[in-house]
């Protein structure tokens, strides 16, 4: 079997072009090396028409306009091979997903609330994941922040971290990413690569766990997300604690709460989660221990590419 995987969109468009080599490389750990390509949106099609593949997986968000795919879907009637498509930006842009139905024989989405509202024959609920390559870390006993968090400053995390500013005046709390405005003395608008953010997780107690609510097309039917985003898998794999805000209770199916991975609903909540992990360091590795154990077994591209093959092929 071979595979063939692009991008949703052009990869001048596409900041998240490195998580289609994240599944690149899981089909390759499922295959091999020479059954699996990575190529962009726009050479697909004469890619296509010298690797040969028996699937196309197009890998990523369909929003803007260039996102073509009437060629593609032509090579592919053609030479019989299935075009899958994984979107992992639901629901967030949830309203464009239509103008793909015409063209995939299978669809799989990030979000299980989303998937639920595809209206396409064939649709499957496919979380994101983590990339052992780039995203383990050993277990680490030395901690060099109390509460970390990275990400952008949407309206929904700048309150809650607002609202928390004076409970963790007590720790030290790091905080980086784009948006975050000046008022709160530990945010800083930094941005930090990939690479370096798993070295982050894996030094602080507890790591942030806060989705965005921020809608680019969600129009239709204002859905609320579901499933946990690609930095939870990612962290855990790091060797992360996280605690996540309890706003679904579909965090459970990935993780055991408690066990492998800590939730919150209040700021006292999170300030006993610090103080606990902060008196009890062995109690902090073995959640640590367990929840990159889980990732390592279930929460890979390699499982995610095991399941398209057999969605799609039936086996």
């Amino acid at each position: 079997m071979k595979v063939l995987v692009c991008g949703a969109s052009l990869d001048s468009l596409n900041h998240n072009s490195s998580l289609r080599n994240y599944l690149a490389r899981g089909f390759e750990e499922l295959l091999d090396r020479n059954s699996v390509l990575s190529t962009s949106l726009d050479i697909v099609v004469n890619m296509a028409k010298i690797f040969h593949p028996d699937l196309i997986v197009v890998f990523g968000s369909c929003m803007p306009e260039s996102s073509n795919f009437l060629e593609l879907r032509g090579y592919c009637s053609r030479s019989s091979s299935a075009l899958v498509f994984w979107l992992h930006d639901d629901p967030y842009e949830f309203d464009f997903n239509p103008k793909i139905y015409k063209y995939a024989d299978f669809i799989f989405s990030n979000d299980k609330w989303a998937t639920t509202h595809i209206a396409h024959p064939k649709v499957f609920h496919l979380p994101l994941a983590a990339d052992p390559k780039i995203h383990f870390r050993e277990i680490s006993s030395t901690m060099e922040r109390d509460l970390f968090f990275c990400g952008v400053g949407f309206d929904n995390r700048i309150q809650l971290l607002r609202d928390y500013s004076d409970s963790l005046k007590a720790y030290n709390v790091e905080v980086f990413g784009d948006m975050w405005p000046n008022d709160i003395n530990f945010c800083k608008n930094k941005r930090i690569k990939n690479l370096e953010i798993s070295n982050l997780y894996q030094k602080s107690l507890i790591t942030l766990n806060v989705g965005r609510v921020f809608n680019l097309a969600n129009r239709r039917y204002m859905l609320d997300p579901t499933t946990p985003g690609p930095r939870t898998f990612e962290a855990a794999m790091s060797g992360a604690v996280q605690t996540i805000q309890y706003l679904t209770p579909e965090i459970s199916e990935y993780y055991e709460i408690d066990s492998e991975i800590l939730v919150f609903d209040t700021a006292s909540d999170l300030i006993q989660q610090l103080q606990k992990m902060k008196n009890n360091p062995n109690i902090r590795r073995d959640i640590a221990v367990r929840s990159q154990k889980r990732t390592l077994e279930f929460h890979t591209y390699k499982n995610r590419a095991e399941k398209i093959i057999k969605k799609v092929f039936n086996e």
